[in-house]
């Protein structure tokens, strides 16, 4: 499998995570996340149990309203890196945050195994 077939298939699956986090899908997290996966988060790390029994009511709380400057390393045919800043509404602001999701290929199945992100400070006035 290529660089570029490993990106696309990467795209895609990241596309899927972000819809689902909108409709607060969590059989699809379940089988999205890897059974070992961490999040690491301003709050702390989270396991997968804990990341699956956040999500509750109509949005998961990760739900991001969009995803922009999305960058995506293939690690060979079976991993990946997928980089991206991701806009949150919060108290009726937006807040960003740069996120990076590693993946692997388990059995044929990309899982998600880490996720780390960083809050962006919010833009300064000049």
């Amino acid at each position: 499998m290529s660089d570029t077939d490993v990106q696309r298939e990467l795209a895609t699956l990241t596309k899927e995570a972000l819809r689902a986090s909108a409709e607060n899908d969590r059989a699809f997290y379940d089988g999205y996340l890897a059974p070992d996966a961490t999040a690491v988060l301003p709050v702390g790390v989270m396991t997968k149990s804990q990341v699956l029994g956040s999500m509750q009511g109509e949005r998961a709380p990760f739900a991001a309203k969009r995803i922009e400057a999305t960058h995506i390393r293939a690690l060979g045919s079976d991993a990946g890196i997928v980089t991206y800043r991701a806009i949150y509404e919060r108290d009726g602001r937006e807040v960003s945050v740069m996120a990076t999701t590693v993946c692997e290929r388990r059995d044929g199945v990309w899982k998600a195994v880490q996720y780390q992100q960083t809050p962006l400070a919010p833009p300064t006035s000049a």
